[in-house]
């Protein structure tokens, strides 16, 4: 692989893992406002499809979905974000965001299995370790005198998340052999919110008008779905076609820095030494999963 292609690869991930911390201010903010979890995702969602597919017709880069990919496609959407947003959002209604930090943290190390297991090729044992580093940071940094707080409906809907991540990797790195990144990103965002449309119907409809919408709800809405929905997901298939699934994968461990920094900034929580601990063995997992420091070891 070109040292240019990984330079591009890792540069967008970066920005991704912190599009993606960010987003947990923006959508908390938004839930405080009274606006409803499905309500959210779709307006979010159609947002970035709306973005996506303008800029790509006008760019000529739009590539025309076959009709063989369909099904790949609707896996894909179904994955992420129907179905992870539905277990994260919920599940954070009957957990505490530590527990429910640690469980997403998972995502990694269980993609670093996936992958391989459904396409072939051997485990990479730096993957795993990487993973499972940044997992005791994302622990350390959320870990509480008081413990973990969680009731059983809470588990299920986390582990109902967790799962849909690993459906969405395994998928996309299916997809990403045969079209662009931001392609992927456009068609998984307007099925998603397809798929999203009945249930905003269902649950949401009725309670809309008693939302608290202002400015800074409208704000928040185009910040998530242009940076987030479009530009997020966009990074983490153009990272993952320069690089791999498995290595971009962990750098969602990495999107709980940005929201720390983020809430320290907006004054919603303040650094102690647990948290710059944790903060530390993230980044060395990171560094470790994406093999430099045994590669810099098998060159001397």
């Amino acid at each position: 692989m070109k040292n240019n292609d990984k330079l591009t690869g890792y540069i967008a991930v970066c920005i991704y893992a912190c599009f993606s911390g960010i987003s947990f201010a923006w959508t908390k903010r938004l839930l405080e406002n009274g606006i409803p979890v499905f309500t959210i995702v779709l307006i979010r969602l159609i947002i970035g499809a709306s973005f996506l597919f303008l800029a790509l017709k006008l760019s000529g880069k739009l590539e025309p979905m076959k009709r063989k990919d369909f099904f790949t496609f609707v896996c894909l959407a179904l994955g992420e974000p129907v179905v992870y947003f539905i277990g994260e959002d919920f599940g954070m209604k009957f957990v505490d965001a530590s527990f429910a930090s640690v469980i997403i943290a998972l995502i990694p190390v269980l993609v670093a299995f996936a992958i391989p297991l459904v396409y072939g090729g051997k485990i990479k044992t730096s993957l795993v370790l990487g993973a499972g580093i940044s997992l005791i940071g994302i622990a350390l940094m959320s870990f509480n005198s008081g413990g973990f707080a969680f009731d059983i409906r809470g588990l299920l809907l986390l582990l109902l998340a967790l799962g849909a991540a690993i459906w969405y990797n395994v998928f996309l790195q299916k997809l990403l052999r045969t079209y662009g990144a931001f392609s992927v990103t456009a068609y998984m965002n307007t099925i998603g919110a397809v798929m999203y449309l009945p249930l905003f119907f269902l649950f949401d409809f009725p309670y809309v008008g008693d939302a608290n919408w202002n400015s800074q709800s409208i704000a928040d809405l185009l910040c998530l779905g242009v940076l987030c929905s479009a530009g997020s997901y966009g990074l983490y298939s153009f990272a993952a076609k320069k690089l791999s699934v498995e290595k971009v994968s962990i750098f969602n461990n990495a999107a709980p820095i940005v929201t720390i920094f983020a809430a320290v900034f907006m004054g919603m929580e303040t650094f102690t030494v647990r948290k710059i601990i944790g903060v530390v063995i993230v980044v060395l997992g990171v560094v470790v999963s994406q093999g430099i420091i045994s590669n810099k070891a098998k060159a001397r």
